[in-house]
């Protein structure tokens, strides 16, 4: 996420890493999703250090991205409402998890790749190679 002008991420902020990597593959394509992975990223961080200047840097461009994406999103439901949200997640990890499955059940787990597309309704998640 160190693009232009944003700080780099801090090395203790490495575990939060994968949840920022989420939401930036999910930036264009699922924008609730997207801001949940930032969300959740930016409170595991601020449990991890908040006092250090390249932390608090690196915590406010986070929140200033989580501001604009709730303006953006200010229509939402499950921006609105965390219960919402929260069910919208559930599905999503849901259509997830039966795409996969029933590669799986088909037994064609060894020519797949991940593709950049995810489970929205249109799009699948892994093609054949």
């Amino acid at each position: 996420m160190a693009s232009g002008g944003s700080p780099a991420l801090p090395p203790c902020f490495k575990p939060i890493q994968h949840y920022l990597k989420i939401a930036e593959e999910h930036s264009k394509r699922d924008q609730v999703v997207s801001y949940y992975c930032q969300l959740y990223a930016f409170q595991k961080a601020m449990g991890i250090d908040k006092k250090s200047p390249d932390c608090r840097d690196y915590l406010m461009m986070l929140m200033d991205s989580l501001e604009m994406s709730k303006q953006q999103l200010a229509d939402s439901d499950a921006i609105q409402s965390e219960t919402v949200g929260q069910a919208y997640l559930e599905e999503y990890a849901l259509k997830f998890f039966i795409v996969a499955d029933n590669k799986d059940r088909a037994a064609q787990f060894d020519n797949l790749r991940r593709t950049k597309n995810m489970p929205n309704g249109k799009q699948p998640i892994f093609t054949s190679v």
